[in-house]
């Protein structure tokens, strides 16, 4: 067997006991599934796998994975026209400008890394499209068993800023959107979020949400300006591309596919949630 092979196996073990995961999950599973079939107005998934990325997303513990599924519903119930995610082939001539994306190799810890790119950003596209197409994203990565347990880091690159133009993308309003997301509506392990080139006005906006942030997430929360070494001490330069200081050629029009291949999925997604 190969180092690589190797690390990767002891990577997984190391993950799944900081998860306190069971050798054999199924008890969790099952109790988990019954708590879901008693909220009688609820129509969810009630398969293994989406079991099992909701346990992962709080360690196992069956009653915060059973309220973490209830906020992830009830965010779609109250904001349907942010969580309307059924069909990314409408958003193709966003997702093509290469304004966000997925990189292709996850870093030293076996995270994901997503990355935003404010310089790509196209005419008329708004908040409202990239909150979307953030959220189609985060659903596709989270039925991935090594994400579930690794996580994911997000670079929000804001190069190119100018204020006339993208001040929408520094609105408090979907800030708080996001961190709701990310804290209580969703079964994923947000590990860190880096800014790069940011505005000052950003941190107007973040200390204005800062106070609604966990300590565990305003930890994970970096600023590093146009100090790519920065961003190296958190993520290897060999996983980054050439625009990050790392080695990494990437066209992100291959995430674009990956995604459009699951539009299947996602409009299956519409039929489950809170008939009231």
């Amino acid at each position: 067997m190969s180092e690589s092979l190797i690390n990767l196996s002891e990577l997984k073990f190391k993950l799944k006991k900081e998860l306190d995961e069971p050798s054999n999950p199924q008890l969790a599973i099952d109790e988990l599934r019954t708590l879901i079939k008693g909220d009688i107005l609820l129509k969810s998934r009630m398969d293994d796998a989406f079991m099992l990325k909701f346990l992962r997303a709080r360690k196992f513990k069956v009653n915060k994975a059973f309220k973490l599924i209830q906020n992830y519903f009830e965010a779609k119930e109250k904001n349907p026209k942010l969580f309307d995610l059924t069909i990314p082939s409408n958003y193709i001539f966003f997702l093509e400008c290469g304004a966000v994306f997925m990189l292709p190799h996850r870093d030293q810890h076996g995270r994901e890394i997503y990355v935003f790119r404010m310089e790509k950003v196209v005419s008329g596209m708004s908040i409202e499209d990239v909150f979307k197409i953030n959220l189609m994203i985060l659903e596709v990565i989270s039925e991935h068993p090594d994400t579930q347990l690794a996580g994911i880091v997000a670079i929000a690159d804001f190069t190119g800023f100018k204020w006339l133009k993208h001040y929408q993308y520094l609105s408090p309003y979907y800030a708080k959107k996001s961190a709701e997301v990310v804290q209580d509506s969703f079964p994923l392990r947000f590990q860190g979020f880096h800014f790069i080139n940011e505005p000052l006005y950003l941190y107007t906006v973040y200390s204005i949400i800062k106070p609604f942030l966990k300590e565990k997430i305003r930890c994970r929360v970096h600023f590093h300006g146009n100090n790519f070494d920065s961003l190296h001490k958190y993520i290897a330069p060999s996983k980054l591309p050439t625009y990050y200081g790392g080695n990494l050629e990437f066209d992100p029009i291959t995430w674009v596919q990956q995604l459009l291949s699951k539009e299947q999925y996602l409009k299956e997604l519409e039929q489950y949630g809170y008939n009231r």
